[in-house]
């Protein structure tokens, strides 16, 4: 029998059916007991056939019990509390769950999860700045989330398409025009693009706020550029490529590469088909002062407005073009928007029409998060008030720098300033990936860079001593192959307990769209591995006993390197 927990359900499944009863194989849910002397694994399938059959948890378990008795690979199967059987699986099984690991991290996984079955399309849009603006701490989220994410779904055998939509239309440009031929200077702008056209767009909503006639002004700027004026589109191109001469440089310090980028321009000249498909299909029918809605599901809601009573467009517009886009273009099974919880609403509305539309079948997820906020207040900008992502990834560096001189003994130069690179960088990512998305996210250097707890040098530490065990060893991850477990520690127990708990965290993660499932997987794994590095010797071990633990050290680094890589975190090799 190959071993994992898939085929631990497997057996289960088995004994329910001999012992009289129907179930899935989905609805067997194995989960580690909190202590080893309640056995290794336990399932609540029991009470939940007892439900189905109208019959008493304790006689279900009973009867399945019997019959998992009788699987060598169950030493030990128990019933405890109201119906709950926890079972202790032999030996073998972790050898065999191991040497897999190590031989092909991969392969398990596609048994495990059966990967095959999961050969789907999905498009997943992040990042999508505003052009014109910094990229703020505030895109951090959408950015970080979103790559994870694809990260996650590739891992998971899906064909990915990570799209970035800047925000490069809309009425703002019409401001930004007129603020740059009322107030700018193209050659000041060209010096610090992205400074300069941030002053002046905040000056033209402080000069408006004196002057409300200005805004008219910024309307008919953009309405010239919808209509193509040829002064108007070059101002604009200009805009852009200053924009993306500033992000591209801080998307590669992140790691982040996405497949596609189609900003809301790309989808001008799609609009249209989408307006005279909506109004053919009686979708879009005719608001105030002519303008174009569509009615909402729920009468208590407002109607959705896709045309502006003077002909302009709006985001709704392009999203549903963008929508239709993704339907022609990719074919996807699924389409996916990393976007913070503010923007619920308007995702309900586009959902909403694009299913009026029938625009696609593929399933349209939200997936949101809620808003950064700081622990201290501590963070501030050194220029404006939006607080950079540059400042934000200089200043992880600096304290990853001035940690490393603390605790970096034995690293050159070169050798400290790359991992205050991969430390800094990966400390930011994983402040945000291990905390729950649906809740603010709260950003706090102390915890972020700290070398103990739920943090990234934690778990780079973690893998870069496991990594040192097996070059003092002189021995590489695959040479440990052939070695057998025998655990006779329960810390030896425990880190093989943790290493099969990746398939479903990556599967929980992926289903749920959660990367922190990810994240506390490889927290709870690094606390089992440092509990078992602190108590057990390893190169002084006896033979036996020094294989089973270079095979657990083996594995770990294995799903901790795997595991990194889903959230966009680099592996250190020295520490």
């Amino acid at each position: 029998m190959k071993s994992s927990l898939k085929n631990l359900r497997e057996l289960i499944l088995e004994s329910i059916k001999v012992a009289g009863f129907e179930s899935g194989l989905n609805e067997i849910q194995l989960a580690q007991t909190k202590t080893l002397e309640h056995g290794h694994f336990s399932t609540n399938i029991a009470m939940l056939l007892a439900n189905k059959y109208g019959k008493r948890p304790q006689e279900v378990a009973e009867s399945i019990k019997a019959e998992l008795e009788k699987e060598s690979v169950f030493t030990k199967v128990e019933i405890a509390g109201p119906g709950f059987i926890n079972v202790l699986v032999e030996q073998n099984f972790y050898t065999t769950v191991c040497q897999a690991i190590v031989n092909s991290l991969d392969d398990y996984l596609e048994e495990e999860l059966d990967l095959e079955s999961n050969k789907k399309t999905v498009v997943i849009e992040y990042s999508s700045p505003n052009i014109a603006k910094p990229l703020g701490a505030h895109h951090l989220l959408s950015t970080i989330i979103g790559d994870s994410l694809a990260q996650l779904f590739r891992r998971y055998s899906y064909k990915v398409i990570a799209e970035n939509y800047p925000g490069d239309m809309g009425t703002q440009f019409g401001k930004l025009i007129y603020a740059i031929r009322t107030w700018g200077d193209e050659s000041t702008i060209e010096k610090e693009p992205i400074d300069e056209l941030l002053k002046l767009y905040v000056r033209f909503h402080n000069e408006a706020e004196k002057d409300p006639s200005l805004e008219d002004f910024g309307r008919t700027e953009y309405k010239k550029f919808e209509e193509g004026d040829a002064e108007n589109r070059k101002m604009w191109e200009k805009i852009v490529d200053w924009t993306f001469a500033d992000i591209q440089p801080l998307y590669d310090r992140l790691g982040i590469r996405f497949d596609a980028v189609h900003g809301e321009s790309f989808f001008e000249d799609k609009m249209e088909a989408v307006l005279k498909e909506g109004r053919s299909k009686g979708v879009f029918v005719d608001g105030e002062k002519g303008s174009w809605i569509v009615m909402p599901d729920d009468p208590k809601d407002p109607p959705a407005l896709v045309k502006k009573s003077d002909g302009t467009t709006l985001y709704l517009t392009r999203d549903l073009a963008q929508v239709e886009f993704f339907e022609k273009e990719y074919h996807p099974d699924l389409m996916v928007w990393a976007v913070d919880v503010a923007q619920s609403f308007h995702f309900n509305q586009r959902f909403q029409v694009a299913r009026k539309l029938k625009l696609t079948g593929a399933e349209l997820k939200h997936v949101e998060f809620g808003r950064m906020q700081f622990k201290d207040g501590a963070m501030s900008t050194r220029k404006g008030n939006i607080i950079k992502l540059k400042e934000v990834l200089d200043e992880a560096v600096e304290r990853s720098v001035a940690l490393i001189e603390q605790k970096g003994a034995g690293l050159s130069d070169a050798e400290k300033q790359e991992l205050a690179r991969i430390m800094g960088i990966g400390a930011v990512k994983y402040n945000i990936l291990h905390q729950n998305r649906v809740s603010n996210i709260t950003f706090d250097w102390d915890q972020m860079l700290s070398m103990e707890g739920n943090s990234a040098p934690y778990l780079m530490y973690t893998v870069a001593r496991a990594k040192s065990i097996l070059r003092k060893a002189e021995i590489k991850v695959d040479d440990t192959e052939k070695y057998e477990l025998s655990l006779n520690s329960s810390h030896e127990t425990q880190v093989a307990l943790g290493v099969i708990g990746f398939a479903e965290a990556l599967k929980r993660a992926v289903e749920e769209f959660k990367p922190n499932h990810i994240a506390n997987y490889l927290y709870h794994l690094a606390q089992s591995f440092n509990a078992f590095y602190n108590a057990l010797p390893v190169l002084k071990a006896e033979s036996k006993e020094k294989e089973t633990r270079l095979l657990l050290i083996a594995s770990v680094i294995q799903v901790m390197e795997t595991a990194f890589g889903l959230l966009g975190l680099e592996v250190p090799e020295k520490m």
